[in-house]
């Protein structure tokens, strides 16, 4: 496959034009992408526009939504939205796909159940739609043809929203995308989970574009009803999302427990010169008496994204976690993320790969990502050997890191 590159000027132009055509004339289509904030979020956006055009629509999210995404899951079923979790399900609706829309996902390893859209549906030739915002380490195209929407953006949503506006534009018969709450709440999250809740923004310009308008939206058309009517709970303000705060806070929630592991998690960061290090293997898992399954733990799910958030502020330049989990092609693997502090540019992280690569060489899975944030898979391995190769990388990340780009 050939690596991603960013598309602009003309050729951007055509391809929107291009892909907006297909979706026009198409009535049927199949998502799927990694399943983060952003991916979630494109997918669902996107999908419940189309699906408001009667035109049928299936998303592929092979385990339920867990935790602080819980609320997308209620949306996809509230507006019957159908989800593949299995090959069977994919095989059952193989005949039906006119067109496939990849979001926000850099290599088809990190696509749930690829295989399976590649031998049932792929092989029919639909017409494919690729939109993401990954460049670099090991991104690479994810079909020989199709339709490739591939652009610089702090989330792969605001290239939704793009399309989203294209869509309108060209047929303003059509009910606005941007009066949906839904449309907006979607947006709103994948944009939320990419800038590290707007901490972390590498295209300011196009971020408070986003931001501003969409905030605006989703608070010009949320309706409360009245305190003393108790029949709608959800739709009073403790528990109806009105700005984009209170997406955020719902991203960031935790209860008690969470937050006292949390603080103990944080308390075993380890200082590896500017490297602020958490291994998150069984032995970590003894030493806190927890007895949690780290991929399919509600509790884990929630704790990581705030995790990758403090640990690079332990030393204010790079942190470094890993855990064993499975990736999308249900694999047991060791995660190994790279994340760096807010207030720290001195590194690209993807170079990290070609590290990653020599030290663990026929172990390696893939991985990738963005200049500040990358996430990588490597085999299983003793864990004692695993923790003595990764001093290596720590070596490496210390002697790349640029001091005076703090």
């Amino acid at each position: 496959m050939k690596e991603k590159k960013p598309i602009d000027g003309k050729t951007w132009q055509a391809n929107i034009n291009q892909a907006i055509d297909l979706i026009n004339s198409s009535s049927s289509f199949l998502f799927s992408g990694d399943i983060d904030p952003d991916s979630v979020g494109s997918m669902l956006s996107l999908s419940l526009y189309l699906n408001q055009l009667d035109k049928e629509v299936f998303i592929i999210i092979p385990e339920p939504l867990r935790g602080n995404l819980d609320f997308f899951e209620k949306i996809i079923k509230y507006n019957s939205i159908r989800i593949l979790r299995t090959e069977e399900e994919i095989n059952t609706i193989k005949n039906y796909i006119d067109m496939v829309i990849f979001c926000d996902t850099a290599n088809t390893k990190l696509v749930p159940l690829y295989s399976q859209i590649s031998n049932y549906i792929l092989s029919k030739k639909p017409h494919v739609v690729e939109i993401d915002h990954h460049f670099g380490a090991d991104s690479e195209e994810l079909t020989y043809y199709g339709i490739k929407l591939f652009r610089k953006a702090n989330a792969n949503t605001e290239i939704i929203g793009e399309i989203l506006e294209v869509l309108y534009n060209k047929n303003p018969e059509r009910p606005n995308p941007f009066s949906q709450r839904n449309i907006i709440l979607g947006l709103i999250t994948g944009i939320l989970g990419d800038t590290t809740g707007g901490k972390v923004i590498h295209y300011k310009e196009d971020y408070n574009r986003w931001m501003e308008k969409l905030g605006e939206q989703l608070k010009n058309i949320t309706r409360w009803r009245n305190s003393a009517d108790n029949k709608r709970i959800e739709d009073c303000r403790t528990s109806k999302f009105g700005d984009p705060a209170q997406v955020l806070d719902y991203l960031n929630k935790v209860t008690k427990d969470q937050e006292s592991s949390l603080k103990s998690l944080n308390s075993r960061v380890e200082s590896k010169g500017n490297i602020g290090f958490l291994s998150l293997l069984p032995s970590t898992y003894q030493k806190m008496n927890r007895t949690w399954n780290s991929i399919d733990s509600d509790w884990f799910f929630d704790l990581m994204g705030l995790l990758l958030s403090s640990v690079p502020e332990k030393t204010g330049y790079v942190g470094v976690i890993i855990f064993e989990g499975k990736n999308a092609a249900r694999e047991n693997c060791v995660f190994i993320k790279i994340r760096r502090a807010i207030n720290f540019s001195g590194i690209d992280l993807r170079t990290a790969e070609g590290k990653i690569k020599e030290l663990f060489s026929s172990l390696y899975m893939g991985g990738g990502g963005h200049a500040g944030a990358v996430s990588f898979r490597i085999h299983r391995l003793d864990e004692k050997e695993l923790l003595a190769k990764l001093e290596s990388l720590f070596d490496f990340l210390n002697g790349v890191t640029d001091l005076d780009g703090k």
